[in-house]
C-alpha cells in the first residue's frame, strides 16, 4: 500500500504504481472539493480493463521490454 503525497492546498491527489505485474492505485481528496472520490474511482476500473486488452494484442518479441 502506498499514499498519495499531498501538502499545501492540493485538493485532489491520484497516484499509480506498477510492480512485478500489478498495479495499484490511490486516490486521496479533500472532501470539501470532492464530495464523492468514489465516483472517480470507479471510473478507471473500464479504462485499465481496456488497457489490459490492448496490451495482449500487441504482437510479442518485437524488442519490448518485460
Amino acid at each position: 500500500m502506498f499514499w498519495v503525497p499531498a501538502a499545501g492546498d492540493v485538493g485532489v491527489g491520484v497516484s499509480l504504481l506498477s510492480y512485478r505485474g500489478g498495479v495499484q492505485f490511490s486516490l486521496v481528496s479533500d472532501a470539501a472539493l470532492c464530495p464523492d472520490p468514489q465516483a472517480i474511482a470507479d471510473r478507471f476500473k473500464p479504462v485499465f480493463e481496456q488497457l489490459l486488452w490492448l496490451s495482449l494484442m500487441l504482437p510479442w518479441g518485437d524488442g519490448l521490454a518485460v
